[in-house]
């Protein structure tokens, strides 16, 4: 089985800052994978917001430090699954007890994939997405958001995010790798722009870790180029389970 990653960041031409945060790590073994990549998006409305996505993607590179030392030797994949879930409702609760002890708003979406060999786990909050590229192109996680009239105006609005509540409403989804496929996570400012066909073009061209994070170049430069003003993260999980 081969593993390639790529993961970046960027501010994009318009914003004054980046709100968003994105990190990719990765354990390899003769006999073992373990990897976990997340995207998380600050709520833009929320003008410290990055403090939240710092928040959050720290914590799970802390989290991935820690693991790695102990799979597979003292914890096996049921563990390390359930871990990760709990550590996340416990990131959710720091910044929660951060707006209210600062007295500010702060909050972001969060993506994570967890790759344990051929099986892969999703944890989901907000409107950030996740692609699945094979065949084709699905996306298999759910914006969470809710349509709300503004003004005579229907207009889409972030229905859950972290750092909104103590207690996490977070979306789970698992399933098993089967020949190659990329996943693709990022903000909603790469996929705005980014068509299907960019998608499976990337999927056709990473043969190893530096391709990985050339096609997550690539696509930022091509969102921008095609006018996206948001911040973009994008972080690429490409796995071939036949080698």
């Amino acid at each position: 089985m081969e593993i390639f990653t790529g993961c970046l960041s960027d501010r994009g031409n318009y914003r004054a800052k980046n709100q968003d945060c994105a990190v990719c790590h990765v354990k390899k073994r003769k006999d073992s994978v373990l990897a976990v990549g997340c995207v998380c998006d600050g709520i833009g409305s929320f003008s410290q917001s990055e403090i939240a996505a710092e928040m959050v993607t720290e914590g799970i590179s802390r989290w991935f430090e820690g693991i790695k030392k102990l799979f597979p030797s003292f914890m096996d994949e049921e563990m390390v699954v359930e871990d990760l879930g709990t550590t996340i409702e416990e990131l959710n609760e720091l910044v929660c007890d951060y707006r209210k002890r600062e007295e500010i708003e702060i909050g972001c979406t969060m993506s994570v994939m967890l790759m344990v060999n051929n099986h892969y786990y999703i944890y989901h909050v907000g409107d950030s997405r996740i692609y699945r590229v094979n065949d084709g192109v699905c996306q298999i996680t759910r914006d969470e958001v809710s349509l709300v009239e503004n003004g005579g105006q229907i207009k889409s609005v972030l229905a859950n995010f972290i750092g909104k509540s103590a207690n996490l409403w977070m979306s789970r989804v698992t399933g098993i790798v089967e020949g190659k496929e990329l996943f693709i996570l990022g903000s909603d400012g790469l996929f705005k722009k980014l068509t299907f066909e960019d998608m499976n073009l990337a999927s056709t061209q990473i043969k190893s870790d530096w391709k990985a994070q050339k096609a997550c170049r690539n696509f930022i430069k091509t969102v921008l180029e095609r006018g996206e003003q948001d911040n973009i993260s994008c972080v690429l999980i490409y796995v071939d389970t036949v080698k």
